[in-house]
């Protein structure tokens, strides 16, 4: 099987663009496909998503409550809204969601402390997110090289 590091790979599979940096590919079917652990990856996107710098996206929210296995039931009770809350902040898709400040950081606060942060990491989010981010989007940028397959 060929191999190669592709320096820059966009991956449109979490539902919203991901860049993944100096990623390893493998040629399958005559087809370049990354040649990573997608479950490693998965985590480190939820991470990513905690730190953005940004607000989050309709199809973002999606997938952290899919990755979290959640109904929308599940989740809105558990973040205190209503289940068409949270319908209408995953139609948004690719736009930011509209939602209040106060539970969007209740939202990756969550998503940092179920990931097995330590509590100095969550701690540092906390004051982090003390400042609204920007309403620019901005992409998710990832290095690659310590998750090949």
């Amino acid at each position: 099987m060929k191999r190669k590091i592709q320096r820059v790979f966009i991956d449109y599979g979490f539902g919203f663009p991901v860049k993944l940096l100096n990623t390893p590919m493998i040629k399958v079917r005559e087809k370049w496909t990354p040649a990573i652990n997608y479950n490693r990856l998965a985590e480190l996107v939820l991470e990513e998503l905690c730190w953005k710098d940004s607000k989050l996206t309709g199809n973002e929210i999606k997938f952290i409550r899919q990755y979290f296995e959640m109904t929308l039931q599940s989740f809105a009770k558990r973040f205190y809204v209503t289940h068409a809350g949270v319908i209408k902040w995953e139609k948004a898709k690719i736009k930011t969601t509209g939602m209040a400040w106060t539970t969007e950081k209740d939202i990756r606060l969550f998503v940092l402390s179920n990931l097995d942060a330590s509590p100095k990491e969550i701690s540092d989010l906390y004051e982090k997110l003390e400042n609204h981010p920007s309403n620019a989007s901005f992409m998710v940028e990832l290095d690659t090289t310590k998750i090949a397959a």
